[in-house]
Protein backbone atom coordinates (compact mmCIF):
# COMPACT_ATOMS: atom_id res chain seq x y z
CA UNK A 1 0.00 0.00 0.00
CA UNK A 2 2.95 2.32 0.18
CA UNK A 3 2.25 3.82 -3.18
CA UNK A 4 -1.67 4.83 -2.24
CA UNK A 5 -0.80 6.26 0.90
CA UNK A 6 -0.19 9.90 1.82
CA UNK A 7 2.48 9.13 4.90
CA UNK A 8 4.57 5.75 4.61
CA UNK A 9 7.95 5.39 6.58
CA UNK A 10 10.46 1.85 5.41
CA UNK A 11 12.82 1.18 7.88
CA UNK A 12 16.03 -1.37 7.14
CA UNK A 13 18.62 -1.94 10.05
CA UNK A 14 21.72 -3.99 8.54
CA UNK A 15 23.52 -6.04 9.92
CA UNK A 16 27.43 -7.16 10.10
CA UNK A 17 26.75 -10.56 8.64
CA UNK A 18 23.96 -9.04 6.11
CA UNK A 19 20.77 -10.23 8.07
CA UNK A 20 17.86 -7.70 8.82
CA UNK A 21 14.85 -6.40 10.32
CA UNK A 22 12.59 -4.61 8.33
CA UNK A 23 9.40 -2.50 9.43
CA UNK A 24 7.06 -0.18 7.80
CA UNK A 25 4.23 2.15 8.64
CA UNK A 26 1.60 3.64 6.27
CA UNK A 27 -1.66 5.66 6.58
CA UNK A 28 -4.07 6.16 3.49
CA UNK A 29 -5.27 9.53 3.64
CA UNK A 30 -9.03 9.17 3.56
CA UNK A 31 -9.71 10.22 -0.10
CA UNK A 32 -7.94 7.23 -1.21
CA UNK A 33 -9.69 5.18 1.58
CA UNK A 34 -12.80 5.82 0.10
CA UNK A 35 -12.03 5.87 -3.36
CA UNK A 36 -10.65 2.13 -3.11
CA UNK A 37 -13.55 0.95 -0.61
CA UNK A 38 -15.65 2.17 -3.66
CA UNK A 39 -13.17 0.41 -6.10
CA UNK A 40 -13.81 -2.99 -4.33
CA UNK A 41 -17.14 -2.44 -3.69
CA UNK A 42 -16.70 -2.46 -0.32
CA UNK A 43 -18.14 -0.72 2.40
CA UNK A 44 -16.29 2.66 3.61
CA UNK A 45 -16.34 1.36 7.16
CA UNK A 46 -14.36 -2.20 6.30
CA UNK A 47 -10.72 -2.35 6.99
CA UNK A 48 -8.43 -1.77 3.68
CA UNK A 49 -5.97 -4.73 4.80
CA UNK A 50 -5.69 -8.29 5.24
CA UNK A 51 -3.87 -9.55 7.93
CA UNK A 52 -3.97 -13.02 6.73
CA UNK A 53 -3.32 -12.10 3.13
CA UNK A 54 -0.39 -10.20 4.66
CA UNK A 55 0.99 -12.56 6.17
CA UNK A 56 0.79 -15.08 4.17
CA UNK A 57 2.73 -12.99 1.19
CA UNK A 58 5.69 -11.85 3.34
CA UNK A 59 6.51 -15.29 4.62
CA UNK A 60 5.88 -16.37 0.34
CA UNK A 61 8.47 -13.76 0.01
CA UNK A 62 11.05 -15.39 2.81
CA UNK A 63 10.09 -13.19 5.56
CA UNK A 64 9.47 -13.39 8.87
CA UNK A 65 6.79 -11.88 10.52
CA UNK A 66 7.39 -10.65 13.80
CA UNK A 67 4.69 -7.97 14.35
CA UNK A 68 1.30 -6.85 12.57
CA UNK A 69 -0.88 -4.43 14.05
CA UNK A 70 -3.59 -1.95 12.77
CA UNK A 71 -3.56 1.30 14.31
CA UNK A 72 -7.19 1.68 12.44
CA UNK A 73 -8.64 0.37 9.24
CA UNK A 74 -6.85 2.41 6.91
CA UNK A 75 -3.37 2.04 8.91
CA UNK A 76 -0.94 -0.51 9.27
CA UNK A 77 2.58 -0.99 11.02
CA UNK A 78 4.37 -4.72 10.02
CA UNK A 79 7.74 -5.59 11.11
CA UNK A 80 10.01 -8.96 9.58
CA UNK A 81 13.14 -10.01 9.34
CA UNK A 82 15.12 -11.58 6.83
CA UNK A 83 18.12 -14.05 6.77
CA UNK A 84 19.66 -11.59 3.96
CA UNK A 85 19.23 -8.31 3.35
CA UNK A 86 20.81 -8.44 -0.24
CA UNK A 87 18.48 -11.23 -1.79
CA UNK A 88 15.46 -10.25 0.15
CA UNK A 89 13.65 -8.95 -2.57
CA UNK A 90 13.43 -12.61 -4.83
CA UNK A 91 14.04 -12.48 -8.60
CA UNK A 92 16.06 -8.99 -8.28
CA UNK A 93 20.20 -9.21 -8.58
CA UNK A 94 20.63 -5.29 -8.00
CA UNK A 95 17.65 -4.27 -5.45
CA UNK A 96 20.60 -3.88 -2.45
CA UNK A 97 23.95 -4.53 -2.64
CA UNK A 98 26.31 -4.53 -0.37
CA UNK A 99 30.39 -4.42 -0.62
CA UNK A 100 33.60 -3.96 1.40
CA UNK A 101 37.05 -2.46 0.42
CA UNK A 102 39.76 -1.59 3.31
CA UNK A 103 36.86 -1.70 5.96
CA UNK A 104 34.81 0.35 4.62
CA UNK A 105 31.26 -1.06 3.92
CA UNK A 106 29.19 0.22 0.69
CA UNK A 107 25.64 -0.35 0.20
CA UNK A 108 23.13 0.82 -2.75
CA UNK A 109 19.67 0.29 -2.82
CA UNK A 110 18.52 0.56 -6.51
CA UNK A 111 14.58 1.34 -6.65
CA UNK A 112 14.23 1.20 -10.63
CA UNK A 113 10.84 0.52 -12.36
CA UNK A 114 12.04 -3.21 -12.93
CA UNK A 115 12.75 -3.89 -8.78
CA UNK A 116 9.28 -1.57 -7.91
CA UNK A 117 7.56 -3.86 -10.04
CA UNK A 118 8.89 -6.92 -8.43
CA UNK A 119 7.95 -5.46 -4.55
CA UNK A 120 4.68 -5.10 -5.98
CA UNK A 121 4.28 -8.43 -7.44
CA UNK A 122 5.36 -10.23 -3.43
CA UNK A 123 2.31 -7.96 -2.62
CA UNK A 124 -1.54 -9.61 -1.48
CA UNK A 125 -3.59 -9.89 -4.91
CA UNK A 126 -6.15 -7.41 -3.98
CA UNK A 127 -3.40 -4.83 -3.12
CA UNK A 128 -1.38 -5.22 -6.50
CA UNK A 129 -5.06 -4.88 -8.13
CA UNK A 130 -5.02 -1.42 -6.40
CA UNK A 131 -1.69 -0.40 -7.39
CA UNK A 132 -2.59 -1.03 -10.76
CA UNK A 133 -5.65 1.10 -10.60
CA UNK A 134 -2.93 4.07 -10.26
CA UNK A 135 -1.57 3.91 -13.77
CA UNK A 136 1.73 5.23 -13.04
CA UNK A 137 4.32 4.95 -15.66
CA UNK A 138 6.71 3.06 -13.71
CA UNK A 139 4.04 0.39 -13.62
CA UNK A 140 2.74 1.28 -17.26
CA UNK A 141 6.42 2.16 -18.69
CA UNK A 142 4.93 4.70 -20.98
CA UNK A 143 7.20 8.20 -20.30
CA UNK A 144 4.75 10.85 -18.32
CA UNK A 145 5.88 14.26 -16.48
CA UNK A 146 4.79 14.24 -13.03
CA UNK A 147 2.59 17.06 -13.88
CA UNK A 148 1.19 14.57 -16.81
CA UNK A 149 0.56 12.17 -14.63
CA UNK A 150 -0.73 14.17 -11.82
CA UNK A 151 -2.87 16.09 -14.41
CA UNK A 152 -4.15 12.17 -15.86
CA UNK A 153 -4.72 10.94 -12.00
CA UNK A 154 -6.92 14.28 -11.34
CA UNK A 155 -9.04 13.26 -14.68
CA UNK A 156 -9.40 9.82 -13.58
CA UNK A 157 -10.02 9.86 -9.77
CA UNK A 158 -10.97 13.75 -8.86
CA UNK A 159 -8.34 16.31 -7.71
CA UNK A 160 -8.22 15.75 -3.96
CA UNK A 161 -6.71 12.31 -4.80
CA UNK A 162 -3.97 13.99 -6.86
CA UNK A 163 -3.46 16.51 -4.30
CA UNK A 164 -2.85 13.73 -1.94
CA UNK A 165 0.15 12.25 -4.23
CA UNK A 166 1.35 15.34 -4.64
CA UNK A 167 1.67 15.55 -0.74
CA UNK A 168 2.79 12.30 -0.58
CA UNK A 169 5.98 11.31 0.50
CA UNK A 170 8.30 7.78 0.72
CA UNK A 171 10.55 7.97 4.18
CA UNK A 172 13.28 5.20 4.12
CA UNK A 173 15.18 5.05 7.34
CA UNK A 174 18.49 2.75 7.62
CA UNK A 175 20.60 1.96 10.37
CA UNK A 176 23.90 0.55 10.01
CA UNK A 177 27.00 -1.45 12.14
CA UNK A 178 29.13 1.22 11.75
CA UNK A 179 30.57 4.59 11.95
CA UNK A 180 28.71 6.52 9.00
CA UNK A 181 30.88 7.57 6.09
CA UNK A 182 28.43 9.30 3.70
CA UNK A 183 25.02 8.93 2.69
CA UNK A 184 23.65 10.00 -0.68
CA UNK A 185 20.82 9.71 -2.72
CA UNK A 186 20.20 10.83 -6.51
CA UNK A 187 18.23 13.59 -7.48
CA UNK A 188 17.82 14.87 -3.77
CA UNK A 189 16.98 17.81 -2.81
CA UNK A 190 18.50 19.84 0.80
CA UNK A 191 17.33 18.00 3.77
CA UNK A 192 16.18 15.19 1.46
CA UNK A 193 19.16 13.65 3.08
CA UNK A 194 19.57 13.28 6.93
CA UNK A 195 22.25 11.59 8.68
CA UNK A 196 21.87 11.32 12.84
CA UNK A 197 24.70 9.06 14.46
CA UNK A 198 24.81 5.46 12.72
CA UNK A 199 20.94 6.07 10.95
CA UNK A 200 19.75 7.81 7.92
CA UNK A 201 16.62 8.98 6.75
CA UNK A 202 16.15 9.75 3.10
CA UNK A 203 12.60 11.17 1.98
CA UNK A 204 11.53 10.33 -1.52
CA UNK A 205 8.42 12.10 -3.06
CA UNK A 206 5.77 9.59 -3.86
CA UNK A 207 5.17 11.12 -7.19
CA UNK A 208 9.14 10.81 -8.53
CA UNK A 209 8.56 7.06 -7.61
CA UNK A 210 5.74 6.74 -9.71
CA UNK A 211 6.80 8.64 -12.54
CA UNK A 212 11.00 8.60 -12.82
CA UNK A 213 11.86 5.87 -15.18
CA UNK A 214 15.52 6.20 -14.41
CA UNK A 215 14.65 4.97 -11.00
CA UNK A 216 16.42 6.69 -7.83
CA UNK A 217 19.82 5.28 -6.17
CA UNK A 218 20.48 5.54 -2.48
CA UNK A 219 24.12 4.82 -1.21
CA UNK A 220 25.61 4.39 2.19
CA UNK A 221 29.00 4.10 3.03
CA UNK A 222 30.17 2.98 6.92
CA UNK A 223 33.47 2.16 8.79
CA UNK A 224 33.39 -1.21 10.38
Amino acid sequence: MIFTSCTTSVSLEARQDKTGAVAMQTKISPSVQALLSSLAGADSTEALFDEAQIRASLKAAGFAVTGLKFPSKSALTVTAETKNITTMLRGSKDFISVTGDNGISDMRIKLSPENIRKAVAIMPEDTALYVELLIAPVFTGEAMTAQEYTDLIAIAYGEKIAQDLLKAKVNLMFSVPGTIVSAEMTNSNENDVIVKNNAITMSIPLIRLLTDLKGTECRIRWKE
